[in-house]
């Protein structure tokens, strides 16, 4: 929506220059088109819900200030519920690993997480009533993104790291002394194939970070009545 899109620039017109300001930008704008497919969606026009949801918009001085008042337990939930189901999605994925030695282990394991995620999350929807859901809790929004970034970056060393451990496990004497490659059968190709593979499926992790920003932004004390239907 163009609207929208004009709008926050406006807002942010004299926060620039910083990357950081960019991504908090793109969040805004996000939240701001949600909220706006959601009152269309509940039977307001296009045009007072664009009004509507422009209102309940903190300042802008807010939003890039550090600390925020955030409602603290439809966060935990949303984070929970994210964790829950990027959790299943490796359950999943590794099922077919269990033909490996490790894999059982490793599949086992993630089911177990899903479980304990499941367990806490069913608790903490057992205190979803109004007085709690409304309870608030101060957060950085400046550390959010911070956590994002070192989330994403740790994880790019930790890819790196692995294939080059893996590559000179497997590989090593056949670079250094230039002895031809040996792969005795399918399951030794497996084997190697898996052990590359395996490390992406933690880019599970920085995306679950990827949401903090965001959802510190949707629960913004600020926008409460948004937020509280």
């Amino acid at each position: 929506m163009e609207s929208l899109q004009h709008h926050v620039d406006q807002l942010f017109q004299k926060y620039r220059g910083s990357k950081q300001i960019e991504e908090l930008k793109w969040e805004v704008l996000s939240n701001l088109e949600a909220k706006v497919a959601d009152l269309v969606a509940d039977g307001l026009s296009l045009g007072e819900a664009v009004k509507k949801a422009k209102a309940n918009l903190p300042s802008i001085d807010s939003i890039v200030g550090e600390r925020r008042k955030v409602y603290m337990l439809p966060l935990l939930q949303e984070l929970l519920q994210l964790g829950l189901l990027y959790g299943l999605i490796a359950w999943i994925v590794t099922m077919p690993l269990r033909i490996w030695g490790k894999g059982i282990f490793l599949n086992y394991g993630l089911f177990a997480i899903c479980i304990l995620i499941g367990i806490v999350y069913l608790v903490l929807l057992r205190f979803n009533r109004p007085a709690s859901s409304r309870q608030l809790t101060s957060m950085n929004v400046q550390f959010a993104f911070l956590l994002r970034k070192t989330g994403w970056m740790l994880w790019a060393l930790y890819i790196v790291g692995t294939l080059v451990f893996t590559t000179a496990l497997y590989f090593g004497s056949n670079l250094w002394f230039s002895t031809p490659v040996n792969l005795t059968g399918p399951y030794q190709f497996a084997n190697i194939a898996v052990t590359y593979a395996l490390p992406f499926l933690s880019i599970l992790i920085p995306l679950w970070l990827q949401a903090i920003p965001r959802l510190i932004l949707k629960y913004d004390a600020g926008e409460g009545d948004l937020h509280a239907k």
